[in-house]
């Protein structure tokens, strides 16, 4: 028995020590190979994955892996994009090379279009789409809405500001068109943010998987009355099922002014002036009062003392005002991942945009500043509740801070131009920034117009603006396929709330006046023509400000907090509390009988929006979209929206707007077979009719509106006063007011041949805009009306244009890759109607011409003496002041006087580019890859009237240097007038806005599949170095692309900024 026993354990001790040994040897296989393509070319970056686990790695720059721990019985995932996943079982293998082919369906590119997607093959419409890989080549711009310009085709932004997280109280300073302006009522595209009308300035770029610009009327009429302008549809990022993958990415931004007016300093623009005074003492003696002795004015010349330079300042205020390098940064965090039951993506992005002012002391314990600081957050989830059902569930948002200040707090308007006015219009000669005392430089004589810039931005609070949104998105998909093979319906809610508050530190009335007791800031004044010489007390010729006339001493008072609150403030009109509630179903059907592909879509949908305590907003959407083609070849597209509007009345609040589009696959045709170097040949056609019902104005303009008060007097006795007041309306209404609409043509061709190596992408458009609104302030009816006219739709306009794409690509080997793109649009509109008064002469008028024409007295050659002054037309205002020196001007319209209500012809071009180009080239080689990209503008005009001796002060620009005179006649300038009339420049300040920037430009090296790499768990490490903006040419004087915001040409605006940028990409 015993020796049974014995016998039995050394069987189990062998057969457990055998079993231990194969799992230590399962275990301890290293297995090592290389991963290729069909063609023999190795594959960077392919998952290599032990099936049911998480442990594995990718393969390196050879194609090679190395995993090691596996069982001999495991089995090994190899997953790459684009390309067919395996399954390979080891089998106690060491070594396993594996080939993985393309996958034709993933191959199959689609398109985000409005409620759905579409193969690019069979697609109709005109869209052209951004994804993550053109998302990454915009640099480091922080406002996306910045970012689409001369990245696709057809799309024009306007910028008029560099200020940190946009104008204003966060709203975006870029104006986008698409296709040009049609209208004179905005113009502005319709943005989606995954299916929803949201901003787009306040999206994190890393958030965003594509972006879709629909721009014909096969690819907007779903959107029906908000088509009419373009669609931009915005989709963010989803789970994958696989590996849970973590991205970071990080960018340090160094940012720089870019353009600003150039300015005469203190010597040449005295100097300037004091010749100027003696050209025109004739006609205006006192102006010899402001006429500086030479010896004075040597004083201010550089290099100076630093006694002289505090006296007699020379100020390059730009230096002053502004940093050489502002800094700011990003930092994103993501998470992708999922099973087959559900799928996840998440973020987290923080984002700080640094002010480029220089950095000052107050000396009140406070430290102002225009930063701007923003936190992302997303959680986009997808789950499957059964093998029909799945749920998606979104929430995303973000909270930003925006630091400005409380500058004319309590008046009727902002003051920005205070802090803009150094670099545009504050004299150098007038004071330095701040003193040694502390005290800010000051000139009181000028009140409003001379504020010191830096005492403004330093001592009036800090203006703290915070917004909080937060987006619901809820949506329910059913596989119907019980009814019919083919056939899901989907069920979707959206809830997006947004508030905007204000506080921060409030600084006593916030008055930065010199002159005005009510000032919190110590200011100190030095007359220079007083100054005798350094033995001199300073009293005698310093002044210090402000001065009162109370029974104390003036002091600095203590500033306070002003407590965080919701309400109607900074000139908003109401109070900033937003909400949009937004509910849809929708049916789909895709299904394919032999040959023959179609598909059809139905959505019914309801939006609620408000504002503040404003009724409600409401709109309602009927929409639908049917397609079919035959084995790819004939196409066929039909969409619809019948969509309803609370902007109008009873009989107009809804309409039908179809679209129908034709295509022809011609490469897919037998004929062409033989010609195997064609890779795709397209032609394809759409017609269709689409709304606006953005037309401003207010609500209920057709609706007649009544006012109560005032009354009528019986008598002219003090108590004459009828005791009745007035009913009256105030407002006239229009009942057949309406949407404007748009009837839109797309001829295109798109042609790729050599597997890619060349394509060329074309369209040509037209658009017939009607029933354009126009306001009754700009309407043409006569005074005796009484009343402001009702708003009416008069408008016609239209406009035409085309769209060439031309791409180049080639892989000359595994290691080097070259491509480029060129993208040139043009697009030009004419007003056939907008009201004109019949008399007035047709060049005076709008019809005929671009919406916002330029129009100017025109100018000829200088005056070069007192005869051609003599025989010149005469000026309806101020003929006697005229001196030689100054442009002769044209009598347009030959009446023998010069009229600026007669005599302004239309002047090159409106303000918005006819012409736009844009060239991108880019080549990688081995781990390092670079690009460039180019981008231009003409066929564009822009006023911009640089405000000389502004204020009555020595405030010239560069363009000066070169004026005219008896001994330069060839002179390409004038000499500004100090003080007399007749200044006769004409369209001297109507500028050709023609421009030509690098737009990005990015050099960056990959370590991924180093063997360091993959040791350490890191699937992914990219570096690289960047710039926006990094080169700009222009004839204007600063690089804002216009001022719809952000002041006038003349008082400026926040600069716009050149951007480098250095970057990490790290995945996980």
């Amino acid at each position: 028995m015993k020796n049974k026993f014995s016998n039995l354990s050394r069987e189990i001790l062998f057969m457990s020590l055998w079993t231990f040994s194969l799992c230590i040897y399962a275990q301890n296989i290293v297995v090592t190979g290389t991963v290729r393509d069909s063609a023999g070319e190795p594959l960077v970056g392919v998952t290599v994955q032990i099936q049911g686990t998480s442990h594995g790695t990718v393969t390196d720059y050879d194609g090679g892996f190395r995993i090691a721990n596996v069982f001999s019985d495991a089995v090994l995932e190899f997953r790459y994009v684009g390309m067919q996943g395996q399954a390979v079982p080891v089998n106690g293998r060491t070594t396993i090379n594996v080939v993985l082919h393309e996958d034709a369906e993933i191959l199959e590119e689609v398109v985000v279009v409005g409620y759905g997607v579409q193969k690019k093959e069979t697609m109709v419409g005109s869209v052209v789409v951004a994804g993550e890989k053109d998302l990454k080549q915009i640099g480091a711009v922080t406002d996306l809405t910045q970012a689409l310009s001369g990245q696709l085709p057809g799309i024009v932004s306007l910028t008029s500001s560099g200020e940190p997280g946009g104008i204003l109280t966060g709203e975006s300073s870029t104006n986008i068109f698409i296709r040009g302006q049609n209208t004179w009522n905005g113009g502005q595209p319709l943005i989606l943010v995954d299916g929803v009308e949201r901003n787009m300035n306040n999206i994190d770029v890393n958030e965003v998987s594509n972006i879709s610009v629909l721009k014909d009327a096969s690819a907007t009429a779903v959107y029906g009355v908000k088509g009419a302008n373009g669609v931009i549809l915005i989709t963010t990022k989803r789970g994958d099922a696989g590996k849970t993958t973590l991205d970071f990415n990080y960018v340090a931004m160094g940012q720089m002014v870019s353009k600003i007016p150039e300015k005469l300093d203190s010597y040449e623009a005295m100097m300037a002036k004091n010749e100027m005074i003696e050209r025109e003492i004739a006609l205006n003696e006192p102006s010899w009062n402001a006429y500086v002795p030479y010896g004075i004015v040597q004083r201010y010349k550089k290099p100076q003392s630093a006694e002289y330079a505090v006296i007699y300042p020379n100020v390059d205020w730009a230096d002053a005002m502004f940093k050489d390098v502002g800094l700011s940064h990003r930092a994103t965090l993501s998470a992708r991942g999922g099973s087959n039951a559900i799928q996840f993506f998440g973020s987290l992005a923080y984002l700080h945009e640094g002010d480029m002012f220089e950095d000052y002391d107050n000396g009140k314990g406070y430290y102002p500043n225009y930063n701007f600081d923003r936190f992302n957050f997303r959680s986009n989830i997808d789950a499957a509740l059964t093998h029909t059902t799945k749920l998606k569930f979104d929430i995303s948002g973000f909270y930003s801070l925006k630091n400005t200040n409380f500058n004319n707090e309590g008046s009727t308007g902002r003051a920005d131009h205070w802090m803009w006015a150094a670099a545009y219009r504050l004299a150098p000669n007038l004071f330095i920034p701040i003193h040694e005392d502390g005290r800010w430089g000051a000139y009181q004589e000028g009140g409003n117009q001379t504020v010191n810039p830096l005492a403004a931005v330093y001592n009036i609070g800090i203006r703290q603006t915070r917004t909080t949104q937060l987006n619901f998105d809820l949506s329910l998909e059913q596989d119907l396929k019980f009814i019919t093979k083919g056939l899901s319906a989907r069920a979707s809610l959206f809830y997006d709330n947004s508030i905007r508050s204000e506080g921060g530190i409030y600084d006593n009335a916030n008055s930065i006046r010199p002159n005005e007791a009510a000032t919190n800031v110590r200011f100190k004044q030095i007359y220079p023509l007083l100054y005798e010489g350094p033995d001199q007390d300073p009293s005698e010729y310093t002044a210090l400000l402000p001065i009162t006339d109370a029974e104390f001493d003036w002091i600095i008072r203590p500033w306070g907090i002003r407590q965080e609150a919701i309400q109607d403030a900074n000139w908003a009109g109401y109070i900033p509390v937003f909400r949009r509630m937004l509910y849809q179903g929708q049916i789909n059907y895709a299904r394919r009988f032999d040959k023959h592909n179609v598909s059809a879509m139905g959505v019914f949908k309801r939006e609620e929006y408000a504002r503040g305590s404003m009724f409600k907003n409401y709109r309602e959407d009927w929409v639908f979209r049917a397609t079919y083609d035959y084995d790819s070849r004939y196409l066929f597209e039909t969409n619809g929206a019948y969509n309803g509007s609370e902007q109008f009345g009873p009989g107009y609040r809804f309409d039908f707007f179809p679209s129908l589009a034709l295509g022809w696959v011609i490469s897919n045709e037998k004929f062409l077979e033989k010609y195997d170097w064609v890779d795709n040949l397209k032609l394809r056609y759409s017609i269709g009719i689409l709304g606006d019902d953005r037309v401003g104005g207010g609500r209920w303009q057709y609706s007649s509106q009544y006012a109560y008060g005032g009354y009528a007097r019986l008598s002219n006795l003090t108590n004459g006063a009828s005791p009745y007041n007035f009913y009256r309306e105030s407002v006239v209404g229009n009942p057949n007011i309406q949407w404007e609409t748009a009837l839109k043509n797309n001829l295109g061709v798109e042609l790729s041949v050599l597997k890619g190596l060349f394509s060329v992408n074309v369209d040509y458009y037209t658009e017939d805009r009607t029933n354009i609104l126009m306001a009754g302030t700009s309407r043409n009816i006569p005074p005796f009306f009484g009343v402001t006219p009702p708003s009416a739709n008069l408008g016609h306009v239209k406009s035409k244009g085309y769209e060439i794409e031309l791409g180049f690509n080639k892989r000359f080997n595994r290691d080097f890759t070259l491509w480029s793109k060129l993208a040139v649009t043009h697009n030009e509109n004419k007003v056939i109607f907008r009201d004109d008064k019949p008399l007035q002469y047709d060049y005076l008028k709008n019809a005929g011409y671009p919406i916002g024409q330029a129009r100017s007295l025109k100018r000829a050659d200088f005056y070069n003496n007192w005869d051609e002054v003599y025989a010149s037309v005469p000026t309806e205002n101020n003929d006697g002041d005229k001196l030689p020196g100054y442009y002769n001007l044209i009598d347009f319209n030959a009446d023998g006087i010069i009229k600026m209500s007669e005599d302004t012809p239309p002047i090159g071009y409106s303000g918005v580019p006819q012409n736009t180009a844009n060239f991108s080239l880019g080549v990688s080689y081995k781990r390092f890859s670079a690009f460039v990209q180019l981008y231009g503008v003409n066929n564009v005009t822009r006023y911009v009237n640089q405000h000389s001796y502004y204020g009555d002060t020595d405030i010239l620009f560069a363009h000066v240097r070169d004026y005219w005179s008896k001994d330069n006649p060839e002179a390409t300038s004038f000499l500004p007038r100090w003080k007399t009339s007749a200044q006769n420049i004409g369209d001297y300040y109507l500028h050709d806005a023609s421009s030509f920037r690098i737009r990005t430009a990015e050099i960056s090296y990959s370590f991924t599949g180093k063997k360091w790499i993959k040791n350490s768990g890191i699937s992914n490490l990219r570096l690289f170095i960047n710039g926006n903006n990094l080169f700009y040419w222009s004839r204007l004087p600063d690089d804002r692309e216009n001022t719809y915001s952000g002041g006038s040409a003349v008082d400026g605006a926040y600069p716009t900024m050149r951007r480098i940028n250095l970057g990490i990409d790290l995945s996980f």
